[in-house]
C-alpha cells in the first residue's frame, strides 16, 4: 500500500484514494486551523438545527469535533446540551411545549439561559431543578466581576456582580414567591459547605433580606421570620454592616406582623425608608391607636398592656427615630380616648422606659376632657361624667383644676341661676364676661346672689382683679336698675377702692342723690373724689364743687370727733342751718349779725383797698359764707388758738398726716375756707400754720412744708424771725441742721422769687429747691443771698456758721465716743484725751469698728502723738480675733507708709506683744505679719540706718538674710493656711525655723489633701540652710514617704478590723480601693526615697492578706476570677511602673526578681484559661505573698510553685509555670541555684515536688498536724494530662517511693506510719472503696489516676523475680501492714501488752487465732466496742479477698455468650414462677457466710453476756444491709441462741429473726410461745415495737396466723396492734392540747412513722393474705373510730378496702418520704426492708378483697 502511494503521489487524483491520516503523513497538505474548524462545526451544527430541528444530531457532530482534539467546541456543546435538556426535559408536569432555534439558544445572554432553565420550577422540584442543571450551569458559566453584569447595575453593596441564582430570587420575590425563596435558602443554608449556591453566609444572608425586602405581599411575614430562622449564625468579625442589616430586618418583621395584626398592614420594604417620612409614620401609629379604640367588644387593661409593649417593640425595631415621649403620649392619647382613666392614670406617671412631664401630661388631660365636654349632647349624658374622670386623673393640678371648675360651672352653677348653656354653646362664646350678665340679668334676684355670682366667674376664669370687678360692676348696675340702692352703694364703694374707673358715673349719682341716709360724710366723699378722678371733661366743674362741700364738711366732722366739741358752744346759730345757708338774708334783723361776720373775718382775712376788694355787700346775698362765717369761724378759732390742741410725740411707725395736730387741722379749715370763698388770709393765720407744723419734734419733711407755708407770707422778714426762733428752741443736732438748710433755701427762695413773674414760676422754683434740701448751699448763691439782702443775712449767716461749727465739732466726738465729756476735749486736758482715745481703740478689739482715720483726726486735732496712735492701733487689730486679715489690710492701706516709716518700732511692736499673743493655727495672720516683718526689715535696710538690735545667737546659720527670711517664712505660711491642725509656731519662729517640733507637726498634718503643699514648704523653708540643714532635719521626699506608707498603714487597719470580706463585691471593693490608693500615690512615689519606695511596693502586696484571715472560703465564681484578675494585673502593673525607679539605682537591691513578674505573668494567662479555678488562685497569691519575695530565682520558683501546690492546683498549671521559668532561666544557670537554702532544688520539676515534700514530711515528723498541705501535694498529681504525662510519671515515682521510705521509717510513731501507707492506699487507687483512713479520712485529696497500672509495671521492671504473684502478695502485704498497725493501735484499749502484726492477719485461720487470743483480754463493754473496731478494720481487708476471688471468677461465669445453652433461659422463662420456691430454697443452701463468722460469733456471745440487746440488734441490722456475708453460720447461730435463750427468749427470737435460719427461728418462737402462756403480757413486751418490725420483715408472720400452736404469739400480736392505736391516740390528743413537750412530739413522730405509716398497714396485709379479712376490717373501723352501730361485715369489708386503697395512693405520694428513717433505729435496715415491700403487700392484700364490696 505504501508502494502504491508513493508511485502515485504526484497524481492529484490520486489523492482521493486516501484517509485524512496517510495524507497528513505523505503529502505536504495545508490542513484548516482550529478557529476554522470550529467555525465549520458551529455552523454545521446550526444549520442541522435550521433545518432539521434534530438537535441530537448536532450534539453527535460536535461531540465527534471535540473527541478529534478541538476542545474549544466544548462550551458550545455544553449550550447545545442545555437546550436539549431543557427542550427535551420530562420534568415539566403542564402541558406545554418549549421549542428555540440553536441560533437564537446562543444569542441569548447567559442569565437568560439561566431563567429559562429554571423556568417552570415549583416548590417541590426547584432543588432538584437547581442541582440537576442551574446550579451547574451558572458555575460554568458565571463570573464574579462581569463587565456587562456590572453595567446592567446588578452590583452588590462590596461592588461585585450577584449570581444567576441571586438575580432571580430577587425577581420571584418581587413576584411575591417567597416560599420558594425559603426553599432555596434554606438548602443554601445546608449546602454551605459546598459553596454551590452561595459562596459564603454573608453572600447567603445579603440575598435572604434583600429577597424579603423586595417582596411586596403584607401577609408573608411567618414566611420572612421562617428565613431568618435559617440564616447561619455569622462568624467573620468584619461583617457587622451584614449583622446589623440582619438584626434590623428581624426587627421589621416582627414591626410587620405587629402592623397586621391591629389592621395597619405594611410591606416590609416601608420600614426600609419610614424614616423620611416621620410624619406618615405618625399617621400610622395614630390610625392604629384609632382602630384599636373602635375594635368591638372593648378592650381589656391586659389588652393595652400589651398594646403598649407593642408600640415600645415598633419604635424599638422599625421606628427609632420616634420619641419614647411623643409614644407614650399617643397612647395615653388613646387611653383617654377608650375611657381607661385608671390605666391611664398609671401611664401619665412613666413607664420603666420614658417618663412624661408634668405638664404634658395635664394637658392630654385637658384636651381629652375637652373633647368628652364639648361633645356633649345635654348637661347630663355621659360625656360629661367622662369629662369629670378624665380630670381626676389629677385632682391636684391647678390646670386641670381650671377645666374642673369650668365644666363644673356650666353643668351646675349656671342652671341654678337659670342660665342653661349646652356645652357647644357655651364654647361659642368668647367671652365669659358676656355668660355672668346673662346669669345677673337671667331672672328677678339674680344679682343678690353675689358671693355666687363672683365664684362662677373665677371658675370660668375671670379670676384677676380687674375681672372681678368688672362683675361687681355689672352687679351694682343692675342692682341700681333694680332699686337696691344699697347693694349698689357698698359695691360702688369696693370698687372705688379698688380704683375700678368705669363705675364713676354710678358713684356720682349715688353720693349726689339723697336716698341713703345712711350716707356719711366720708362715704360721699370718698365717691365724689373717685368720680372726679375718673370722669369726663364735662363733668369736672359740677362734681368738683360738690366735692368741695362735702370734704369742708368731712373736716369739721373730723374736727369735732378729736375734740369732742360742737360749733354750737362758740355761735349763736345752729351749725345746720347756718352752713347749709337757709337764712333770710333780705331781713334788716341780720344786720348785727353781718357786722360780726365782718369782723370775725377781718381776723383772719386782709382788707385790701384797692378796686378789687371784696364787696362786702354781695356778701349779704351769700348765705352759704355768711352762715359759715357765723357758725363755724368762732369754732375753729378756737380750736387753732387753744395750746392743749398742739403737736404730740408720735412714734416713727405713724405718718406724718395722721400726726397732724388739732390746732394745724382747724388752721388749715380756716384758710381752706378762706380760699375757697375768695379770701385772702392774714400773715398771722400762714404763721401760725408754719409754727404748729414745725415745732419739734419734728421731721425733715416737716421742716421743708414750714418752709413751703412761710413763702407764702407778705414780709419775709417775720418767716426769718420764725426760723430762728425755732433754732433756739431745738436741741437735736439733726433737726438744728434741717432747719438751718431750710433757712438758707428759704432766703435763696426768696433772693431769686423777685424774678419770679407768676405763681407758676415760683412754684416750679420751689420745687426745684426743695429737691436740692439735703444739698448745703455754694458760695455762689449764699453771695446772692448777701447782695440781696446783705445787713439782714450776713449777720444771720455767720451768727448761724458758729452756731453750726460747735455742733460739728461736739457731734464728731459724740458719735465716736459716746458720753465723752466734750468740754475737757475743748479745754486740752491731754491726759483725758489719750485715756478716752486709747481706750477706744482698746475696744476695737472686741468690737470690729473702722474707727482709724477718725482715731488719727482726734489725735491731729487735739495734739497727740501720730505714730502711737497708729502702732497702738495696729497691735490691737492685730491680735483681735473679730478682725480678719482682709479687714486688717483694708483698714491699714492707706497708712502704710506711715507704719514703714517706723519700722523699728513696728518691729519691736509685734515681737514683743503682737506674736505671742497669736495662735499658731490663725496662719493668715501669721503670713501677714511674716510679710509686714518682710517690708519693715527690707525699709530699714534700705534706709541704710543703723542696724537693729537682733538677737544674732541663732539655732542654726541661715543663708539669707532676715527680710527673705520672714518673705519665705510668710509664703510658706500662706501656701499651707487651709490646713486647719496646723499650727505654724511649731513650724518657724520670727527668725529661726522651730527645730524643736518641725518634724512632728509636719507628719501630723499630712494626708491626701495636703501632701504636695507640705513637701513644697519644708523643701523651701530647708533650702534656707542649705547645705548646713541639720542632718535630724526631715526632707521633702520623706513627706511623700509618710503619706504614701500611712494611707496604706490606714487600709490595712481597716481591712483588718472593719472590713468584713463575706462576698466577691467585699474583695472586688477592696481591691479598687487598693488600685485608687496606688493611683492616688503613684505620683508622690516618684519623688520618695529608693529604699521607700521598696517598702510601699512591698506593702502593696501583703495588703491582701486580710482577705485570707477574714474569709473562710475563697471566692469561686466569676465575679470571684474576676477580682483575681483584677489584683494580679494590677501587681504586673505595679511592677513595670518600678521598674524605671529600679533601673536609675542599679546598685540597690530588689525585694524580687524577674522571675516574680513572669510566674505572675504566666499564672494570670492560667486563671483566664481555666486552668486554674478561682479558689486555686486565691490560695496561690495569698499563700506567696505570706511566704515573703526573696531577690533569687530559686527560691521565688520553689515559694511560688509551693503555694500553687497547697492551693490545689493541678500538675499542667504548675508543669506550664514551671516550664516557663526555665525557658528564662535554662537549667544549670546561676539564676536557679541557691546557696541560702541548701535544701531548694529545682533543677527539674521531680527535684522540685521532692524539696516541697520533703519540708512537709518534715513538719509531719516533728509533730505538726498541719496535714493539709501533704494532701494537696498529692492531689496535684492526680490527673493524668496528655501533654505532660512523661514528666508526670517522673514526679510521681520520685513522690511514691519518698512516702515508701517515709513509711518505712521505724523510728516514726505508729499513727504517723499509719497515716502515710492510708495516703499510698488511698492514692494508688486499688483499694479506693474500702475505708483506708482511721479517721473521718483527709480532706482534698484525690488518686492518682492510672498509677496503679503505672506501680504494678514499675514494680515488675523492678523485681528480678517472674513469679506472677509478686504484685498481689507485695500489694496484701501492704495492706495487712496497714490494717495491722491501726489494729494494734485500737486493741491498746483493751491491754498495752497485746500487739497484731502483719502476719497474723496474713490469712483467715491467723486472723481468727489471733482475734481468739485478743478477746481472751475483754472483760468489759468497752473492750467489746474495740474488739467490733477491730473487726471493721480486718472485714475490709479479708471481704475484699473474698470479692476479688469471685470477680475473679464472675466473668467466666456471667459472659460466656459462645456457649451451647446460652439461650435456655428463655426456654424455661414460663417455668419462672413455679420454681421460685425451689429457687429461694437452694439460695438458703448457698448463703455466703463471713469469713471472720468465728470471730464474730465470739463478739456476739460476749455481747449476750453483757445484755446489750440494743448492740446486738444494731450490729445484725448493719451486717443485713452489707454484701459481705451472713456474721453467724447456722451452727454458730444455734450455740449463741441457746445462750440467748436461758437468758431472754424474746431477744432470741429477735436475733434469729435478723438471720436466715428458719428452724431456729421457729424454734425460738415456740419458746416464746410457752413464755406468753406461762407469764402473760407483761408492760415492757407490750412496747417492744422492734419485736412487731422483726416479725413483719422476717416473713414468719404467716406461721403465727394460720397455725394454731402460735394462738397466743398472735394475740400478743394482736394486743400490741391495739396497745399502739391507744398510744398513738393519746399523743395526737396531747399535740391538739398543745402540751409542750419535746419528748412527746418525738415519740408521736416514731409512732406515726412506724405504727400509722408502716407497722399497721403491714399487718392488715397480712392478715387479709392470711384470709382474715374481718379481724382485719375489724381492726382499721376501730382504728379508725367508727361508731359501733356501723361495725357490720360489709361496713368492715368496704372500710378495710377503703384503707387500703388510701395507703396505696400515700406510698405513692410519699416514696420520697421514706427517706426518714431516724425513728428505726436501731433496727434501720429492718425498716427499710420492710418499706421495700411496702406497696407489694398492700397491692397483694388489695387483690384478694372482693371488688363488689361498697
Amino acid at each position: 500500500m505504501v508502494m502504491l502511494i508513493n508511485n502515485h503521489h504526484g497524481n492529484e487524483s490520486s489523492i482521493q484514494l486516501m484517509t485524512e491520516p496517510i495524507i497528513m503523513k505523505h503529502i505536504a497538505f495545508q490542513w484548516p486551523s482550529v478557529s476554522e474548524l470550529s467555525s465549520w462545526y458551529k455552523k454545521r451544527a446550526r444549520d442541522i438545527d435550521t433545518l432539521s430541528g434534530q438537535l441530537d444530531n448536532c450534539m453527535c457532530l460536535i461531540d465527534l469535533a471535540i473527541r478529534k482534539g478541538i476542545s474549544e467546541l466544548q462550551q458550545f456543546l455544553e449550550d447545545i446540551s442545555y437546550l436539549h435538556q431543557l427542550i427535551y426535559s420530562d420534568e415539566s408536569e403542564d402541558e406545554t411545549n418549549f421549542s428555540m432555534s440553536l441560533v437564537t439558544w446562543e444569542q441569548l445572554p447567559d442569565y437568560e439561559k439561566f431563567k429559562l432553565i429554571m423556568m417552570g420550577v415549583k416548590e417541590g422540584n426547584v432543588i432538584f431543578r437547581l442541582h440537576k442543571k442551574a446550579i451547574p450551569f451558572m458555575q460554568r458559566r458565571f463570573h464574579s466581576v462581569s463587565r456587562d453584569d456590572a453595567t446592567a447595575c446588578h452590583l452588590t453593596r462590596d461592588m461585585t456582580v450577584d449570581s444567576f441564582l441571586i438575580r432571580w430570587l430577587k425577581e420571584i420575590a418581587t413576584q411575591s414567591k417567597l416560599d420558594m425563596c425559603l426553599v432555596i435558602i434554606e438548602e443554601g443554608c445546608r449546602d454551605m459547605v459546598n459553596h454551590q449556591f452561595f459562596k459564603d453566609e454573608v453572600e447567603l444572608v445579603d440575598c435572604a433580606l434583600q429577597c424579603m425586602y423586595l417582596c411586596t405581599d403584607i401577609d408573608r411575614w411567618s414566611t420572612m421570620t421562617t428565613i431568618l430562622s435559617k440564616l447561619p449564625q455569622i462568624r467573620d468579625l468584619e461583617a457587622e454592616d451584614i449583622k446589623r442589616r440582619l438584626k434590623l430586618a428581624e426587627g421589621h418583621v416582627e414591626a410587620g406582623r405587629l402592623l397586621t395584626n391591629y389592621q395597619v398592614p405594611k410591606p416590609i420594604s416601608f420600614f426600609l425608608d419610614a424614616q423620611c417620612d416621620e410624619k406618615g409614620v405618625k399617621q400610622i401609629l395614630r390610625l392604629l391607636l384609632s382602630k384599636f379604640i373602635r375594635w368591638q367588644p372593648g378592650r381589656t387593661d391586659h389588652d393595652w398592656a400589651n398594646m403598649w409593649r407593642d408600640l415600645l417593640s415598633l419604635q424599638e425595631k422599625a421606628f427609632p427615630f420616634l420619641d419614647l415621649e411623643y409614644l407614650l403620649i399617643e397612647f395615653c392619647r388613646g387611653l383617654l380616648k377608650a375611657g381607661k382613666f385608671s390605666l391611664a392614670r398609671n401611664y401619665l406617671k412613666g413607664t420603666s422606659s420614658v417618663a412624661l412631664a408634668t405638664d404634658k401630661a395635664e394637658n392630654l388631660v385637658i384636651q381629652a376632657a375637652r373633647e368628652y365636654f364639648f361633645s356633649a349632647p345635654t348637661l347630663a349624658c355621659s360625656e360629661i361624667w367622662k369629662a369629670k374622670e378624665c380630670l381626676n386623673i389629677f385632682p391636684s393640678s391647678r390646670n386641670v383644676r381650671v377645666e374642673a371648675d369650668i365644666i363644673d360651672a356650666v353643668t351646675v352653677r349656671l342652671p341654678n341661676l337659670g342660665v342653661n348653656l349646652l356645652p357647644m354653646a357655651f364654647r361659642q362664646i368668647k367671652d365669659p364676661m358676656e355668660i355672668i350678665k346673662l346669669a345677673v340679668t337671667s331672672q328677678s334676684g339674680a344679682y343678690l346672689n353675689v358671693d355666687e355670682l363672683i365664684e362662677i366667674a373665677k371658675l370660668l376664669g375671670l379670676s384677676s382683679q380687674q375681672d372681678i370687678s368688672t362683675v361687681q360692676e355689672a352687679i351694682a348696675r343692675e342692682a341700681a336698675f333694680a332699686g337696691d340702692v344699697q347693694l349698689a352703694f357698698d359695691l360702688c364703694l369696693v370698687l372705688a377702692k379698688k380704683g375700678h374707673g368705669s363705675i364713676w358715673d354710678l358713684c356720682a349719682a349715688l353720693a349726689r342723690s339723697q336716698a341713703l341716709e345712711t350716707m356719711d360724710s366720708k362715704s360721699q366723699k370718698l365717691l365724689l373724689g373717685f368720680a372726679l378722678s375718673h370722669c369726663d371733661e364735662e363733668s369736672i366743674g359740677e362734681l368738683l364743687h360738690e366735692w368741695k362741700d362735702v370734704d369742708m364738711q368731712d373736716h369739721c366732722e373730723t374736727l369735732i370727733t378729736l375734740t369732742g366739741r360742737e360749733p354750737s358752744e362758740f355761735s349763736e346759730q345752729s351749725s345746720a342751718g347756718e352752713f347749709s345757708g337757709r337764712i333770710d338774708v333780705g331781713s334788716k334783723d341780720k344786720e348785727p349779725q353781718f357786722g360780726k361776720v365782718k369782723s370775725l373775718l377781718s381776723l383772719v382775712a386782709q382788707t385790701l383797698s384797692s378796686p378789687n376788694e371784696y364787696d362786702w355787700e354781695s356778701l349779704k346775698e351769700n348765705g352759704k359764707v355768711v352762715s359759715f362765717a357765723a357758725s363755724h369761724l368762732p369754732w375753729l378759732l378756737k380750736l387753732s388758738e387753744d395750746a392743749e390742741f398742739g403737736k404730740m410725740l408720735s412714734s416713727d411707725s405713724v405718718s406724718t398726716i395722721q400726726c397732724v395736730s388739732v390746732r394745724t387741722r382747724a388752721v388749715m379749715a380756716i384758710l381752706t375756707w378762706l380760699t375757697r370763698s375768695g379770701f385772702a388770709p392774714r400773715d398771722d393765720m400762714i404763721a401760725s400754720l408754719a409754727k404748729s407744723i414745725i415745732e419739734p419734734p419734728v421731721s425733715d419733711g416737716e421742716d421743708i412744708i414750714g418752709c413751703s407755708i412761710l413763702l407764702n407770707l407778705i414780709d419775709a422778714v417775720h418767716g426769718a424771725e420764725i426760723i430762728e426762733e425755732q433754732l433756739k428752741i431745738r436741741e437735736n443736732y439733726r433737726e438744728f441742721s434741717s432747719l438751718m438748710n431750710v433757712g438758707m433755701i428759704y432766703s435763696l427762695l426768696h433772693s431769686h422769687g423777685i424774678q419770679c413773674a407768676n405763681p407758676a414760676e415760683r412754684r416750679e422754683l420751689l420745687l426745684n429747691k426743695l429737691q436740692e434740701k439735703n444739698k448745703l448751699l455754694s458760695s455762689d448763691e449764699c453771695n446772692k443771698v448777701h447782695e440781696a439782702q446783705s445787713t439782714f443775712w450776713n449777720e444771720w449767716k455767720v451768727k448761724l456758721e458758729q452756731q453750726k461749727t460747735v455742733a460739728d465739732k461736739s457731734r464728731v466726738l459724740e458719735k465716736l465716743i459716746p458720753g465723752v465729756e466734750i468740754s475737757r476735749f475743748f479745754s486740752g486736758d491731754v491726759e483725758y484725751i489719750e485715756s478716752v482715745l486709747f481706750s477706744l481703740i482698746e475696744s476695737v478689739k472686741m468690737d470690729k469698728k473702722y474707727i482709724l482715720k477718725d482715731a488719727l483726726i482726734v489725735a491731729h486735732t487735739y495734739g497727740l502723738d501720730h505714730s502711737t496712735v497708729l502702732l497702738y492701733y495696729l497691735s490691737t487689730i492685730l491680735v483681735s480675733e473679730v478682725w480678719s486679715v482682709d479687714d486688717i489690710m483694708e483698714e491699714v492701706s492707706d497708712f502704710k507708709d506711715e507704719i514703714l516709716a517706723f519700722a523699728e518700732e513696728v518691729i519691736k511692736s509685734i515681737s514683743l506683744s503682737v506674736y505671742p499673743a497669736i495662735d499658731g493655727h490663725d496662719k493668715q495672720r501669721l503670713a501677714f505679719i511674716y510679710h509686714l516683718l518682710s517690708d519693715c526689715y527690707t525699709h530699714h535696710e534700705e534706709s541704710k540706718e543703723l542696724p537693729l538690735a537682733i538677737d544674732q545667737h541663732l539655732v542654726q546659720p541661715r543663708t539669707v538674710g532676715l527680710a527673705q527670711f520672714c518673705n519665705i517664712v510668710g509664703q510658706e505660711c500662706s501656701r499651707v493656711s487651709f490646713i486647719k491642725g496646723l499650727n505654724f509656731k511649731n513650724i518657724a519662729g520670727l527668725q529661726d525655723l522651730n527645730f524643736g517640733s518641725f518634724n512632728d507637726e509636719v507628719c501630723a498634718q499630712i494626708n491626701e489633701d495636703n501632701v504636695e503643699p507640705l513637701a513644697k514648704m519644708v523643701q523651701n523653708l530647708v533650702l534656707i540652710y542649705g547645705d548646713t540643714a541639720r542632718g535630724d532635719l526631715l526632707s521633702w521626699k520623706y513627706v511623700y514617704t509618710h503619706y504614701v506608707v500611712s494611707s496604706l498603714i490606714t487600709l490595712e487597719d481597716k481591712a483588718e478590723r472593719e472590713t468584713h470580706f463575706q462576698s466577691s463585691q467585699d474583695i472586688c471593693a477592696f481591691i479598687d480601693e487598693i488600685e485608687q490608693m496606688y493611683g492616688i500615690c503613684k505620683k508622690h512615689i516618684g519623688f520618695m526615697e529608693y529604699q521607700g519606695v521598696l517598702d510601699i511596693v512591698l506593702r502593696f502586696f501583703t495588703i491582701i492578706l486580710p482577705i485570707h484571715k477574714n474569709l473562710r472560703n475563697l471566692p469561686g465564681d466569676l465575679t470571684g476570677k474576676e477580682c483575681l484578675v483584677k489584683l494580679i494585673s494590677f501587681w504586673l502593673r505595679l511592677m513595670n511602673d518600678t521598674e524605671d525607679l529600679f533601673l536609675l539605682d542599679s546598685s540597690s537591691e530588689r525585694f524580687y526578681s524577674e522571675c516574680s513578674i513572669t510566674c505572675l505573668r504566666v499564672f494570670l494567662d492560667l486563671l483566664l484559661k481555666e486552668i486554674v479555678s478561682p479558689n486555686q488562685g486565691w490560695g496561690t497569691v495569698v499563700k506567696y505573698v505570706s511566704g515573703g519575695f526573696k531577690c533569687s530565682v530559686a527560691i521565688e520558683t520553689f515559694n511560688f510553685c509551693r503555694a500553687m501546690i497547697f492551693s490545689g492546683c493541678g500538675f499542667e498549671a504548675i508543669s506550664h509555670v514551671f516550664s516557663n521559668i526555665l525557658a528564662q532561666f535554662p537549667p544549670g544557670s546561676f539564676f536557679i541555684t541557691t546557696d541560702v537554702e541548701p535544701s531548694v532544688n529545682i533543677q527539674d520539676l521531680p527535684n522540685l515536688y521532692l524539696s516541697i515534700l520533703e519540708t512537709v514530711l518534715q513538719e509531719i515528723a516533728r509533730g505538726s498536724a498541719e496535714r493539709q498541705s501533704l494532701h494537696y501535694l498529692l492531689s496535684s498529681l492526680s490527673k493524668l494530662e496528655d501533654d505532660c504525662e512523661e514528666h508526670l510519671k517522673k514526679v510521681r515515682l520520685v513522690v511514691w517511693n519518698r512516702m515508701s521510705t517515709f513509711s518505712d521509717n521505724l523510728q516514726l510513731p505508729s499513727h504517723l506510719r499509719v497515716y502515710a501507707l492510708e495516703l499510698m492506699q488511698f492514692i494508688s487507687g486499688r483499694k479506693r472503696n474500702l475505708k483506708v483512713f482511721s479517721s473521718e479520712g483527709p480532706t482534698y485529696l484525690l488518686p492518682w489516676e492510672a498509677w496503679d497500672d503505672l506501680q504494678d509495671r514499675t514494680i515488675d521492671h523492678e523485681n528480678t523475680s517472674y513469679d506472677p504473684t509478686v504484685v498481689k502478695d507485695s500489694s496484701s502485704r501492704f495492706s495487712s501492714t496497714l490494717v495491722a498497725l491501726k489494729s494494734s493501735q485500737l486493741v491498746l484499749s483493751i491491754s498495752p501488752s497485746l500487739e497484731i502484726t502483719p502476719e497474723d492477719i496474713l490469712s483467715v485461720d491467723s486472723a481468727v487465732s489471733c482475734f481468739l487470743r485478743v478477746s481472751e483480754s475483754a472483760t468489759t463493754p468497752s473492750h467489746i466496742s474495740s474488739l467490733l473496731a477491730v473487726l471493721a478494720e480486718w472485714e475490709g481487708l479479708f471481704t475484699a479477698r473474698v470479692d476479688e476471688g469471685d470477680s475473679a471468677e464472675a466473668p467466666d461465669a456471667v459472659n460466656n455468650w459462645s456457649s451451647d445453652d446460652w439461650d435456655e433461659g428463655w426456654e424455661s422463662f414460663q417455668e419462672e414462677s413455679s420454681m421460685e420456691k425451689e429457687t429461694k430454697e437452694s439460695n438458703n443452701n448457698t448463703l455466703s457466710i463471713h469469713p471472720l463468722h468465728i470471730c464474730w460469733l465470739t463478739v456476739i456471745k460476749k455481747m449476750v453476756k453483757f445484755s446489750s440487746q440494743t448492740d446486738i440488734l444494731k450490729l445484725l441490722d448493719q451486717n443485713a444491709g452489707k454484701n459481705c456475708g451472713v456474721l453467724l453460720d447456722e451452727d454458730d447461730t444455734r450455740i449463741v441462741t441457746q445462750n440467748a435463750l436461758e437468758m431472754d427468749c424474746f431477744l432470741a427470737l429477735k436475733m434469729t429473726l435478723l438471720l436466715p435460719y428458719e428452724a431456729i427461728q421457729l424454734q425460738c418462737l415456740g419458746a416464746v410461745e410457752n413464755k406468753l402462756k406461762e407469764g402473760g403480757i407483761s408492760e415492757d413486751i407490750a412496747r417492744d415495737h422492734f419485736f412487731f418490725v422483726l416479725v413483719l420483715s422476717s416473713g414468719i408472720l404467716p406461721n403465727i396466723i394460720t397455725e394454731a400452736s402460735y394462738g397466743t404469739t398472735f394475740s400478743y400480736l394482736c394486743f400490741m396492734v391495739g396497745n399502739f392505736c391507744r398510744q398513738f391516740q393519746e399523743a395526737h390528743a396531747s399535740t391538739i392540747k398543745h402540751v409542750a413537750c419535746i419528748g412527746g412530739e418525738r415519740n408521736e413522730e416514731k409512732l406515726d412513722f412506724l405504727f400509722v405509716k408502716l407497722v399497721f398497714p403491714c399487718f392488715i396485709a397480712e392478715l387479709v393474705k392470711a384470709n382474715q379479712h374481718i379481724l382485719a376490717g375489724f381492726l382499721v373501723t376501730k382504728f379508725m373510730h367508727m361508731n359501733a352501730s356501723l361495725s357490720l361485715i360489709n361496713i368492715a369489708e368496704s372500710t378495710l378496702r377503703k384503707y387500703l386503697e388510701r395507703q396505696f395512693e400515700e406510698v405513692q405520694e410519699r416514696k420520697s418520704s421514706w427517706e426518714n428513717s431516724s425513728s428505726c433505729e436501731p433496727l434501720v435496715n429492718t425498716a427499710a426492708n420492710l418499706r421495700g415491700k411496702f406497696e407489694n403487700l398492700i397491692q397483694s392484700a388489695l387483690s384478694l378483697l372482693p371488688t363488689d364490696v361498697r
